[in-house]
Protein backbone atom coordinates (compact mmCIF):
# COMPACT_ATOMS: atom_id res chain seq x y z
CA UNK A 1 0.00 0.00 0.00
CA UNK A 2 1.41 3.55 -0.96
CA UNK A 3 2.16 5.84 1.57
CA UNK A 4 0.85 9.56 1.42
CA UNK A 5 4.12 10.98 0.35
CA UNK A 6 4.77 8.41 -2.56
CA UNK A 7 1.10 9.42 -3.48
CA UNK A 8 2.40 12.55 -4.14
CA UNK A 9 5.46 11.45 -6.11
CA UNK A 10 3.34 10.16 -8.70
CA UNK A 11 2.56 13.71 -9.41
CA UNK A 12 6.23 14.24 -10.32
CA UNK A 13 7.77 13.45 -14.04
CA UNK A 14 11.05 11.92 -12.89
CA UNK A 15 10.00 8.82 -10.58
CA UNK A 16 9.79 6.67 -13.65
CA UNK A 17 12.29 4.41 -11.99
CA UNK A 18 10.60 3.65 -8.94
CA UNK A 19 9.43 0.28 -8.38
CA UNK A 20 5.73 1.33 -8.21
CA UNK A 21 6.17 2.04 -11.50
CA UNK A 22 6.18 -1.59 -12.44
CA UNK A 23 2.60 -2.73 -11.98
CA UNK A 24 0.01 -0.89 -14.52
CA UNK A 25 -2.19 0.26 -12.00
CA UNK A 26 0.08 1.78 -9.97
CA UNK A 27 0.66 3.66 -13.99
CA UNK A 28 -2.98 4.23 -14.47
CA UNK A 29 -3.60 5.60 -10.51
CA UNK A 30 -0.55 8.40 -11.56
CA UNK A 31 -1.45 9.42 -14.54
CA UNK A 32 -5.51 9.68 -12.90
CA UNK A 33 -3.90 11.86 -10.03
CA UNK A 34 -2.04 13.72 -12.87
CA UNK A 35 -5.20 14.38 -14.78
CA UNK A 36 -7.51 15.17 -11.67
CA UNK A 37 -5.00 17.46 -10.14
CA UNK A 38 -3.56 19.35 -13.43
CA UNK A 39 -7.03 20.21 -14.94
CA UNK A 40 -9.34 20.98 -12.05
CA UNK A 41 -10.03 24.39 -12.36
CA UNK A 42 -9.38 24.76 -8.57
CA UNK A 43 -5.77 25.63 -8.29
CA UNK A 44 -4.15 23.66 -5.62
CA UNK A 45 -1.38 23.61 -3.35
CA UNK A 46 0.41 20.47 -1.47
CA UNK A 47 2.02 21.70 1.57
CA UNK A 48 4.29 19.74 4.23
CA UNK A 49 3.62 20.12 7.96
CA UNK A 50 6.45 23.10 8.06
CA UNK A 51 4.39 24.61 5.08
CA UNK A 52 7.19 23.99 2.36
CA UNK A 53 4.94 23.74 -0.91
CA UNK A 54 5.21 19.86 -2.59
CA UNK A 55 3.52 20.14 -5.74
CA UNK A 56 1.51 23.41 -7.38
CA UNK A 57 -1.20 22.60 -10.33
CA UNK A 58 -0.96 23.67 -13.49
CA UNK A 59 -4.39 25.95 -12.43
CA UNK A 60 -2.21 27.63 -9.34
CA UNK A 61 0.08 28.54 -11.60
CA UNK A 62 -2.23 29.87 -14.59
CA UNK A 63 -3.83 31.87 -11.70
CA UNK A 64 -1.20 33.67 -10.15
CA UNK A 65 2.02 33.32 -12.44
CA UNK A 66 3.83 31.55 -9.82
CA UNK A 67 6.88 29.85 -11.63
CA UNK A 68 6.22 25.94 -10.75
CA UNK A 69 10.09 25.00 -10.22
CA UNK A 70 10.71 28.20 -8.01
CA UNK A 71 8.13 27.90 -5.91
CA UNK A 72 8.66 24.30 -5.23
CA UNK A 73 10.80 23.66 -1.75
CA UNK A 74 9.54 27.52 -0.72
CA UNK A 75 6.91 28.38 2.33
CA UNK A 76 3.78 28.60 1.05
CA UNK A 77 3.49 31.95 2.52
CA UNK A 78 6.58 33.51 0.83
CA UNK A 79 5.15 33.39 -2.21
CA UNK A 80 4.85 37.28 -3.54
CA UNK A 81 0.90 36.25 -4.77
CA UNK A 82 -0.57 37.05 -1.70
CA UNK A 83 -2.30 40.48 -1.39
CA UNK A 84 -0.63 41.51 1.51
CA UNK A 85 0.99 40.73 5.08
CA UNK A 86 -2.63 40.32 6.79
CA UNK A 87 -3.43 37.62 3.50
CA UNK A 88 0.03 35.94 4.92
CA UNK A 89 -0.67 36.24 8.32
CA UNK A 90 -4.06 34.51 8.20
CA UNK A 91 -2.84 31.80 5.87
CA UNK A 92 -0.45 30.80 8.32
CA UNK A 93 -3.08 31.35 11.28
CA UNK A 94 -5.16 28.33 8.65
CA UNK A 95 -2.46 26.77 8.57
CA UNK A 96 -1.42 26.26 12.32
CA UNK A 97 -5.33 25.73 12.60
CA UNK A 98 -5.48 22.90 10.37
CA UNK A 99 -2.10 21.30 12.03
CA UNK A 100 -4.57 20.53 14.97
CA UNK A 101 -6.39 18.23 12.61
CA UNK A 102 -9.27 20.86 11.79
CA UNK A 103 -10.51 21.49 8.65
CA UNK A 104 -10.28 25.33 7.96
CA UNK A 105 -11.88 27.44 5.17
CA UNK A 106 -12.07 31.25 4.78
CA UNK A 107 -12.07 34.07 2.34
CA UNK A 108 -8.67 35.55 1.74
CA UNK A 109 -6.99 37.58 -0.87
CA UNK A 110 -4.13 36.70 -3.34
CA UNK A 111 -2.54 38.94 -6.28
CA UNK A 112 -3.63 37.54 -9.82
CA UNK A 113 -1.69 36.49 -12.77
CA UNK A 114 -2.75 40.20 -14.20
CA UNK A 115 -1.74 42.05 -11.03
CA UNK A 116 -4.87 42.60 -9.65
CA UNK A 117 -6.30 41.03 -6.21
CA UNK A 118 -8.92 39.12 -6.56
CA UNK A 119 -10.83 37.78 -3.56
CA UNK A 120 -10.64 34.03 -3.01
CA UNK A 121 -12.10 31.04 -1.38
CA UNK A 122 -9.42 28.89 0.34
CA UNK A 123 -9.85 26.10 2.24
CA UNK A 124 -6.87 23.99 4.18
CA UNK A 125 -7.40 20.22 5.05
CA UNK A 126 -4.73 18.01 6.70
CA UNK A 127 -4.40 14.18 5.17
CA UNK A 128 -3.54 12.32 7.65
CA UNK A 129 -0.57 9.04 7.06
CA UNK A 130 -1.14 5.39 8.22
CA UNK A 131 -0.21 5.97 12.09
CA UNK A 132 -2.12 8.81 12.46
CA UNK A 133 -0.07 11.73 11.88
CA UNK A 134 -0.55 14.46 9.45
CA UNK A 135 1.61 14.05 6.26
CA UNK A 136 0.84 17.52 4.48
CA UNK A 137 -1.76 19.68 3.56
CA UNK A 138 -4.29 20.23 0.63
CA UNK A 139 -4.57 23.93 0.25
CA UNK A 140 -7.26 24.54 -2.26
CA UNK A 141 -8.89 27.50 -3.50
CA UNK A 142 -11.10 29.01 -6.04
CA UNK A 143 -11.51 32.87 -7.72
CA UNK A 144 -14.98 34.29 -6.00
CA UNK A 145 -13.85 38.07 -7.27
CA UNK A 146 -16.73 37.87 -9.59
CA UNK A 147 -19.52 36.54 -6.87
CA UNK A 148 -18.07 39.07 -4.03
CA UNK A 149 -18.78 41.82 -6.96
CA UNK A 150 -22.26 40.84 -7.59
CA UNK A 151 -22.22 40.24 -3.83
CA UNK A 152 -21.39 43.99 -3.54
CA UNK A 153 -23.15 45.29 -5.95
CA UNK A 154 -26.61 43.88 -4.67
CA UNK A 155 -25.45 45.24 -1.36
CA UNK A 156 -24.77 48.49 -2.89
CA UNK A 157 -28.20 48.78 -4.58
CA UNK A 158 -30.18 47.17 -1.44
CA UNK A 159 -28.31 50.12 0.57
CA UNK A 160 -29.21 52.75 -1.97
CA UNK A 161 -32.97 51.19 -2.33
CA UNK A 162 -32.61 51.65 1.28
CA UNK A 163 -31.33 55.22 1.32
CA UNK A 164 -34.14 56.23 -1.04
CA UNK A 165 -36.88 55.30 0.86
CA UNK A 166 -35.26 56.57 3.96
CA UNK A 167 -35.07 60.19 1.85
CA UNK A 168 -38.84 59.64 0.68
CA UNK A 169 -39.92 58.76 4.32
CA UNK A 170 -38.03 61.97 5.67
CA UNK A 171 -39.38 63.99 2.41
CA UNK A 172 -42.74 63.08 3.01
CA UNK A 173 -42.47 63.54 7.29
CA UNK A 174 -40.50 67.13 6.36
CA UNK A 175 -43.93 67.95 3.98
CA UNK A 176 -46.23 66.79 6.57
CA UNK A 177 -44.46 69.28 9.25
CA UNK A 178 -44.35 72.15 6.99
CA UNK A 179 -47.44 71.71 5.85
CA UNK A 180 -48.99 71.68 9.35
CA UNK A 181 -46.16 74.78 10.23
CA UNK A 182 -47.83 76.76 7.37
CA UNK A 183 -51.20 75.81 7.97
CA UNK A 184 -51.33 76.86 11.11
CA UNK A 185 -50.54 80.77 11.09
CA UNK A 186 -52.34 80.44 7.67
CA UNK A 187 -55.71 79.18 9.35
CA UNK A 188 -54.96 81.95 11.89
CA UNK A 189 -54.58 84.94 9.64
CA UNK A 190 -57.47 83.85 7.79
CA UNK A 191 -59.78 83.18 10.17
CA UNK A 192 -58.97 86.99 12.19
CA UNK A 193 -58.77 88.68 8.61
CA UNK A 194 -61.75 87.20 7.92
CA UNK A 195 -63.49 88.35 11.61
CA UNK A 196 -62.26 91.49 11.19
CA UNK A 197 -63.86 92.18 7.43
CA UNK A 198 -67.46 90.71 8.68
CA UNK A 199 -67.71 92.78 11.82
CA UNK A 200 -66.87 96.40 11.11
CA UNK A 201 -68.27 97.48 14.32
CA UNK A 202 -65.44 95.05 16.29
CA UNK A 203 -64.81 96.89 19.84
CA UNK A 204 -60.95 98.82 18.68
CA UNK A 205 -59.35 97.14 21.71
CA UNK A 206 -60.10 93.49 20.21
CA UNK A 207 -59.32 94.40 16.65
CA UNK A 208 -55.72 95.59 17.53
CA UNK A 209 -55.73 92.81 19.24
CA UNK A 210 -56.69 90.39 15.91
CA UNK A 211 -54.26 92.24 14.04
CA UNK A 212 -51.16 91.83 16.82
CA UNK A 213 -52.27 87.84 15.91
CA UNK A 214 -51.96 88.29 12.39
CA UNK A 215 -48.58 90.30 12.40
CA UNK A 216 -46.67 87.45 14.69
CA UNK A 217 -48.36 84.69 12.33
CA UNK A 218 -47.26 86.56 9.57
CA UNK A 219 -43.97 86.83 10.88
CA UNK A 220 -43.76 82.99 11.77
CA UNK A 221 -44.40 81.92 8.47
CA UNK A 222 -41.60 84.27 7.38
CA UNK A 223 -39.12 82.65 9.50
CA UNK A 224 -40.46 79.73 8.13
CA UNK A 225 -40.06 80.09 4.43
CA UNK A 226 -36.40 81.72 5.53
CA UNK A 227 -35.38 78.92 6.98
CA UNK A 228 -36.76 76.72 3.54
CA UNK A 229 -34.49 79.48 1.76
CA UNK A 230 -31.56 79.23 3.61
CA UNK A 231 -31.03 75.59 3.85
CA UNK A 232 -31.31 75.93 -0.26
CA UNK A 233 -28.36 78.61 -0.60
CA UNK A 234 -26.56 76.73 1.88
CA UNK A 235 -26.87 73.28 0.27
CA UNK A 236 -26.18 74.75 -3.34
CA UNK A 237 -23.41 76.64 -2.21
CA UNK A 238 -24.49 79.76 -2.88
CA UNK A 239 -23.88 81.14 0.34
CA UNK A 240 -20.70 83.61 1.08
CA UNK A 241 -19.73 84.43 4.54
CA UNK A 242 -19.05 88.68 5.20
CA UNK A 243 -16.66 88.43 7.90
CA UNK A 244 -15.35 90.83 10.47
CA UNK A 245 -13.92 91.26 13.59
CA UNK A 246 -16.67 90.52 15.76
CA UNK A 247 -17.28 90.65 19.64
CA UNK A 248 -18.59 87.01 20.70
CA UNK A 249 -19.58 88.25 23.67
CA UNK A 250 -21.97 91.14 21.93
CA UNK A 251 -23.47 88.93 19.92
CA UNK A 252 -24.34 86.69 23.41
CA UNK A 253 -25.98 89.53 24.54
CA UNK A 254 -28.06 90.32 21.62
CA UNK A 255 -29.03 86.76 21.14
CA UNK A 256 -30.10 86.86 24.63
CA UNK A 257 -32.27 90.20 23.95
CA UNK A 258 -33.64 88.62 21.37
CA UNK A 259 -35.30 85.44 23.06
CA UNK A 260 -35.48 87.47 26.65
CA UNK A 261 -39.46 88.38 26.02
CA UNK A 262 -40.21 84.54 25.42
CA UNK A 263 -38.02 83.07 28.21
CA UNK A 264 -39.77 85.80 30.92
CA UNK A 265 -42.86 84.44 29.76
CA UNK A 266 -42.03 80.94 30.77
CA UNK A 267 -40.34 82.55 34.08
CA UNK A 268 -36.91 81.30 32.68
CA UNK A 269 -33.70 82.49 34.10
CA UNK A 270 -30.87 83.41 31.61
CA UNK A 271 -27.50 83.05 33.57
CA UNK A 272 -24.09 84.24 31.21
CA UNK A 273 -21.30 82.27 33.19
CA UNK A 274 -18.22 84.36 31.68
CA UNK A 275 -16.32 87.51 31.64
CA UNK A 276 -17.50 89.58 28.44
CA UNK A 277 -13.91 91.85 28.81
CA UNK A 278 -12.12 88.34 28.17
CA UNK A 279 -13.61 86.99 25.16
CA UNK A 280 -11.60 87.67 21.81
CA UNK A 281 -12.99 89.05 18.73
CA UNK A 282 -13.46 86.65 15.72
CA UNK A 283 -13.62 87.17 12.21
CA UNK A 284 -17.21 86.38 12.11
CA UNK A 285 -20.00 86.59 9.83
CA UNK A 286 -21.95 88.63 12.44
CA UNK A 287 -25.52 87.67 11.16
CA UNK A 288 -24.96 84.14 10.22
CA UNK A 289 -23.45 83.13 13.78
CA UNK A 290 -25.95 85.58 15.63
CA UNK A 291 -28.93 83.31 13.76
CA UNK A 292 -26.71 79.99 15.17
CA UNK A 293 -27.41 81.03 18.84
CA UNK A 294 -30.77 82.73 18.24
CA UNK A 295 -31.83 79.67 16.92
CA UNK A 296 -29.49 77.83 20.03
CA UNK A 297 -31.42 79.68 22.71
CA UNK A 298 -34.79 79.86 21.20
CA UNK A 299 -34.53 76.00 21.02
CA UNK A 300 -33.37 76.52 24.76
CA UNK A 301 -36.24 78.24 25.70
CA UNK A 302 -39.29 76.08 23.59
CA UNK A 303 -38.10 73.07 25.57
CA UNK A 304 -37.25 74.47 29.24
CA UNK A 305 -40.07 74.02 31.52
CA UNK A 306 -41.87 77.06 33.40
CA UNK A 307 -39.34 78.49 36.37
CA UNK A 308 -36.44 76.17 34.72
CA UNK A 309 -33.17 77.67 33.46
CA UNK A 310 -30.28 78.41 31.07
CA UNK A 311 -26.84 78.69 31.71
CA UNK A 312 -24.33 80.48 28.64
CA UNK A 313 -20.73 79.53 29.24
CA UNK A 314 -17.82 80.79 27.12
CA UNK A 315 -13.79 80.10 27.63
CA UNK A 316 -11.05 80.27 24.73
CA UNK A 317 -7.28 79.28 24.36
CA UNK A 318 -4.84 79.94 21.79
CA UNK A 319 -6.61 77.92 19.13
CA UNK A 320 -10.48 78.35 19.68
CA UNK A 321 -13.43 79.60 21.53
CA UNK A 322 -16.36 77.50 23.20
CA UNK A 323 -19.31 78.29 23.83
CA UNK A 324 -21.82 76.22 25.80
CA UNK A 325 -25.33 76.74 26.00
CA UNK A 326 -27.18 74.21 28.81
CA UNK A 327 -30.82 74.18 29.88
CA UNK A 328 -32.65 72.25 32.52
CA UNK A 329 -35.12 71.02 29.78
CA UNK A 330 -37.16 67.92 29.17
CA UNK A 331 -33.72 66.28 27.42
CA UNK A 332 -33.61 64.47 24.16
CA UNK A 333 -33.67 60.61 23.94
CA UNK A 334 -30.45 59.05 23.20
CA UNK A 335 -31.61 57.51 20.00
CA UNK A 336 -31.80 61.05 18.74
CA UNK A 337 -28.80 62.30 19.51
CA UNK A 338 -26.71 60.86 16.30
CA UNK A 339 -29.43 62.36 13.72
CA UNK A 340 -30.10 65.96 15.52
CA UNK A 341 -28.23 67.78 13.14
CA UNK A 342 -29.63 65.79 9.97
CA UNK A 343 -32.06 67.86 7.83
CA UNK A 344 -36.01 67.56 8.41
CA UNK A 345 -35.11 65.20 11.17
CA UNK A 346 -36.61 66.45 14.34
CA UNK A 347 -36.26 64.46 18.06
CA UNK A 348 -40.10 63.54 19.30
CA UNK A 349 -40.42 65.52 22.41
CA UNK A 350 -43.32 66.31 24.34
CA UNK A 351 -44.00 69.21 26.74
CA UNK A 352 -45.00 68.63 30.43
CA UNK A 353 -48.43 68.36 29.72
CA UNK A 354 -47.72 65.67 27.18
CA UNK A 355 -48.34 67.97 24.01
CA UNK A 356 -46.09 67.05 21.29
CA UNK A 357 -44.06 69.43 20.28
CA UNK A 358 -43.19 70.62 16.80
CA UNK A 359 -41.12 72.23 14.00
CA UNK A 360 -39.49 71.64 10.81
CA UNK A 361 -36.20 69.96 11.93
CA UNK A 362 -34.67 72.86 10.03
CA UNK A 363 -32.69 75.13 12.76
CA UNK A 364 -30.09 72.56 13.84
CA UNK A 365 -29.20 72.17 10.44
CA UNK A 366 -28.91 74.99 9.41
CA UNK A 367 -26.89 76.48 12.65
CA UNK A 368 -24.45 73.30 11.94
CA UNK A 369 -23.55 73.93 8.42
CA UNK A 370 -23.01 77.83 9.04
CA UNK A 371 -20.85 76.81 12.24
CA UNK A 372 -18.79 74.49 10.18
CA UNK A 373 -18.69 77.32 7.18
CA UNK A 374 -16.62 79.59 9.34
CA UNK A 375 -14.34 76.16 10.08
CA UNK A 376 -15.91 75.34 13.61
CA UNK A 377 -18.22 72.58 15.21
CA UNK A 378 -21.39 71.68 17.17
CA UNK A 379 -22.22 68.69 19.15
CA UNK A 380 -25.11 68.11 21.49
CA UNK A 381 -25.06 66.33 24.79
CA UNK A 382 -28.40 65.49 27.03
CA UNK A 383 -29.91 63.60 29.60
CA UNK A 384 -33.19 62.69 28.86
CA UNK A 385 -35.58 64.50 31.59
CA UNK A 386 -32.86 66.53 32.61
CA UNK A 387 -31.90 68.73 30.21
CA UNK A 388 -29.42 69.09 26.84
CA UNK A 389 -26.22 71.23 26.11
CA UNK A 390 -24.96 72.07 22.84
CA UNK A 391 -21.77 73.42 22.73
CA UNK A 392 -20.39 75.98 19.14
CA UNK A 393 -16.65 75.83 18.69
CA UNK A 394 -15.17 78.32 16.71
CA UNK A 395 -11.40 78.23 15.50
CA UNK A 396 -9.54 81.84 16.36
CA UNK A 397 -8.79 81.62 12.67
CA UNK A 398 -12.05 81.15 10.59
CA UNK A 399 -12.55 79.33 7.50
Amino acid sequence: MLSCRQEIAFFHDDVGTMALHDAPTEIDLRKRFQAIFHNTFQFIFLVSVEGVILEINQAAVNFTGVVASQALARTLWDLECWADEAARSKLQTGLYRASGGEFVRYTGEIVNLEGTRAVVDLSIKPIFSSDGEIDFFIVEGRDITAIKRMEFERDRERQHADALHKLNDMKNEFVSQVSHELRTPLASIIGFAQTLLRSPNIAPEKATQFLNIILDDGRRLERLVEDLLDISRIESGKTSLITEPTSIAQILDYATHIIATEAESKRITITHDYTPETLPFLALDNDRITQVFVNLLANAVKFTSPDGSITIRASHDKEQVSVSIADTGIGIPVSDLPRLFEKFYRAKQRDTDGKEIRGTGLGLAIAKQIVELHGGSIRAESTFGEGSTFTVTLPHQAN
